[in-house]
């Protein structure tokens, strides 16, 4: 995956967690309102509740602190009716009355002409007049009186000398009158029903519509107080908190996609046109025409690929030069020099004619390494996308069968699959041939070599050992590029050089390991494997 698949995959996990984020926020924000509506409600209905039950415990006080007055308790006199009147006038009640400790009503106030026919009669059936000659005060449940009005009377003990001897009886009408005045003053989107056992005392909820609904119960009375809230009230609070919250998510995701569209111009792209002109210098297209662009640090990395695209161009032109100078125009030259020293070999005698035979083989080894230069021209011309699955087990065979027709005495065991297929090309031979002709020179008539081919999950491993001297240390050293090449300090040969470059050019590696009898020389060479293969093979080839 490049960087901007990883890049597009990032931004969108990003847009998508944001975007839950975002979901699950909004809907949290969406619930906090809702609840906050009902909770306000609710808390309405239990303070519109305590405020009835305050003004019920203050009237109740209130005629507390009236039947206090001696004249109430002086029954069927003028002095008590007067004193009733003053009840009444000086408090938000409605009428009152006052009922000795049988129950009889002895004086009462109505503002009508039923106060003379209601004199006399018997109220002890009552409930409110029995709580409050038992010394108690008490409120009635709420009844329907002759003018159809509902009343609910305060009642008190009346006493004289610290004896019970009556009680003191305020109404309220309940329709129409002042005592439900102070809950009309409520928002015009919000209405408000008192009941008592399903019956409406109180109601001011015609002017809505659906609502949300919370009820309180009042301490002092059996009455139920319901807080009617407009729910389209809450809907359009609703409405524009999601017109809020869509802006938010547009400005966010904007800003995100902004962001990420920036950084991948300036960024990504740029990282990604960088990758094409290493991917072109690698396969060696050094005049592409990939421009980076940005600004001054990504021209400065524009320019300094150009100027490695112009080095490496001309480094390789160089080196094709070079190579092509010392296969033609110096193996002209040799050809010229060997074929003078056989003329002279086959002239002279003596000391002259051996100094014409090491000229001879002098030359012959010159033009074998212009042989081999000609492998070198072949790798700079092979590109990294050249690439092909060999049978690197076959390559041995081959390699193999050529050492044996020039050394035929050298021993040879293969211990191998019958296929291991490896990424690689036809320049693999080159290297193997390399590898047993060296051990074929150098270690002797009677040299064993042991090959064995292993295959890994990704990888296929070759060791060739051999028992011959081993290589030098140093060159060791010059190849896999531990110490520094000079014109004193260097390999002799383009042989290990020519392994090392053709293993490289695949992403192969190459290693010199130790025998474990100490002599010999053990290398290890490493490719991807290509295609799956099986089977077993073991040659043995030898004296």
């Amino acid at each position: 995956m490049n960087t901007s698949q990883r890049f597009v995959l990032a931004f969108a996990i990003v847009f998508v967690v944001s975007g839950f984020v975002l979901v699950a926020a909004f809907d949290a924000h969406r619930s906090d309102v809702t609840s906050y509506t009902e909770s306000a409600v609710e808390d309405q209905a239990e303070g519109t509740a305590a405020a009835l039950d305050d003004r019920l415990r203050g009237q109740q006080q209130t005629l507390e602190v009236a039947a206090t007055n001696e004249a109430l308790a002086d029954h069927r006199s003028q002095r008590q009716h007067d004193a009733l009147e003053g009840v009444v006038d000086q408090s938000a009640f409605d009428g009152a009355s006052i009922v000795d400790s049988d129950g009889t009503v002895q004086s009462l106030t109505t503002g009508d002409d039923s106060e003379s026919e209601l004199v006399g009669a018997d109220f002890s059936d009552r409930p409110y007049v029995q709580c409050a000659l038992e010394g108690d005060r008490c409120i009635s449940d709420p009844f329907v009186a002759e003018t159809d009005n509902y009343i609910v009377v305060i009642s008190v003990p009346l006493y004289d000398d610290g004896e019970v001897v009556g009680t003191v009886n305020a109404a309220y009408h309940l329709t129409e009158t002042v005592f439900f005045d102070a809950l009309s003053s409520v928002d015009e989107r919000t209405g408000i029903t008192i009941t008592q056992d399903e019956r409406i005392l109180y109601a001011q909820n015609d002017h809505l519509g659906e609502t949300i609904d919370r009820q309180a119960d009042l301490e002092t009375v059996d009455w139920t107080v319901t807080v009617h809230h407009d729910q389209q009230l809450l809907l359009e609070t609703l409405d524009r908190l999601q017109t809020f919250q869509i802006i938010v998510a547009l400005a966010f995701f904007g800003s995100v996609t902004g962001f990420a569209a920036w950084v991948y111009r300036s960024k990504v792209k740029r990282i990604g046109r960088l990758t094409d002109r290493l991917d072109a210098l690698e396969e060696r297209t050094y005049d592409t025409e990939i421009t980076i662009g940005g600004p001054a640090e990504w021209h400065r990395i524009d320019l300094a690929m150009d100027r490695l695209g112009q080095s490496l161009a001309r480094r390789e032109q160089m080196l094709l030069v070079h190579n092509r100078i010392l296969r033609h125009n110096l193996r002209n030259e040799l050809n010229v020099i060997e074929g003078h020293a056989a003329q002279l070999e086959a002239t002279t005698e003596g000391k002259d004619c051996e100094a014409a035979r090491t000229i001879q083989r002098a030359t012959t080894d010159l033009l074998e390494l212009a042989d081999r230069a000609r492998t070198t021209e072949r790798l700079l011309e092979r590109s990294v996308t050249d690439r092909e699955p060999i049978d690197i087990v076959g390559t041995l065979e081959e390699s193999i069968e050529r050492l044996h027709d020039e050394y035929p005495d050298v021993e040879v065991h293969l211990d191998a699959p019958k296929t291991a297929s490896v990424v690689g090309g036809p320049e693999l031979v080159v290297a193997f041939d390399e590898l047993l002709e060296n051990v074929g020179q150098h270690a002797g008539e009677t040299a064993r070599v042991d090959i064995s081919v292993h295959t890994e999950a990704d990888t296929v491993r070759v060791l060739i050992a051999d028992d011959g001297p081993g290589i030098p240390a140093a060159t060791i050293e010059r190849i896999s590029g531990s110490t520094e090449i000079s014109p004193v300090n260097h390999a002799r040969g383009i042989g290990l050089w020519l392994v090392d470059w053709t293993v490289s050019l695949y992403d192969g590696s190459l290693e010199f390991l130790t025998d474990e009898s100490g002599t010999g020389t053990v290398v290890e060479l490493t490719f991807e494997r290509g295609p799956l293969e099986g089977g077993t093979n073991e040659l043995e080839r030898g004296k």
